[in-house]
C-alpha cells in the first residue's frame, strides 16, 4: 500500500511540473497536462471508491485504458516522420482497437477485467518504442545527452511501465483466480511501483525542457521497420 499511496502523491507534482514547463514543452508533449488533469480526477475518485459498481473497479480500468493506448501511440509515432510507417501504425492501431471492443462487449465482458486486450495493446507499444529506440541509435547527432533528452526520458518511462503492465496482466488471470497468495504480493508492488517510476521519469522530463531546444535528433524519413 505504501507505493499505492506514493504513486498517488506524486500525480499532483507530476500535473504540476508538466503545468510549470509548459510554455517550454514541445508540441507533442502537450496532451501530458490534460491526460495528468484527468488521471489526478480518476485516482482520486478510485481511491474513495466512487467508481465502483458491483463490487469492482475493472470497467472504469478497462475504459481508462482503452483511452490511454492511442494517446501513447500517438506520442510515440510523433517522433516519426515517415508518412507509410504512420501509416502502418494507425491501420494496426484501428484493428487492435476493434479487437479490445470486442474483448470488452463479448469476450470477458465489460465488467470484468479484460486482460486480454491490455495485454496486446501493451505489446504493440513496446513493439513501437523499440523501434523508436533503433532509429534513435542509427540517427542520433554526436553530443547527444540522452539522460537529458525528454522525449528519451517519456518513453523509457513508458517502456517500464508497459513491461510491468504485461507481467502483470499475464499473470493476472491465472493467478487471481487460482486465490494464489503471491499474485496479492505482485498486486500490491508491481502496478504501484511502475506507475511511480513512471511519473518520477516524467516530471525529470519535463524540468529537462527548454526554449531554446537544438535539433539532437534528424528526422527519420528514410528508416524501414
Amino acid at each position: 500500500m505504501l507505493l499505492y499511496y506514493l504513486y498517488l502523491v506524486s500525480l499532483p507534482i507530476t500535473l504540476a511540473a508538466c503545468k510549470y514547463r509548459y510554455k517550454q514543452l514541445d508540441y507533442n508533449f502537450k496532451w501530458y497536462l490534460p491526460y495528468f488533469a484527468f488521471i489526478n480526477i480518476y485516482e482520486l475518485a478510485n481511491f474513495f471508491d466512487l467508481l465502483m459498481i458491483k463490487h469492482s473497479n475493472a470497467w472504469c480500468n478497462n475504459l481508462v485504458g482503452f483511452m490511454e493506448f492511442p494517446i501513447i501511440i500517438y506520442f510515440l509515432t510523433s517522433f516519426d516522420s515517415r508518412p507509410s510507417y504512420k501509416k502502418k501504425v494507425y491501420i494496426l492501431t484501428g484493428i487492435i482497437v476493434l479487437f479490445s471492443l470486442a474483448d470488452i462487449f463479448f469476450i470477458q465482458g465489460f465488467w470484468e477485467r479484460d486482460t486480454i486486450a491490455i495485454v496486446v495493446q501493451a505489446l504493440f507499444v513496446l513493439a513501437l518504442i523499440f523501434v523508436y529506440y533503433c532509429n534513435l541509435l542509427e540517427d542520433a547527432q554526436e553530443g547527444l545527452e540522452l539522460i537529458k533528452y525528454p522525449p528519451f526520458l517519456a518513453i523509457t518511462g513508458w517502456l517500464f511501465y508497459f513491461c510491468a503492465k504485461v507481467m502483470f496482466y499475464v499473470c493476472f488471470s491465472y493467478m487471481i483466480y487460482k486465490n494464489n497468495y503471491h499474485f496479492y504480493i505482485l498486486a500490491g508492488t508491481i502496478p504501484g511501483l511502475s506507475n511511480l517510476l513512471l511519473n518520477s521519469v516524467l516530471i525529470y522530463a519535463f524540468m529537462c525542457s527548454s526554449k531554446n531546444k537544438k535539433a539532437f535528433v534528424k528526422e527519420i524519413s528514410t528508416n524501414k521497420i
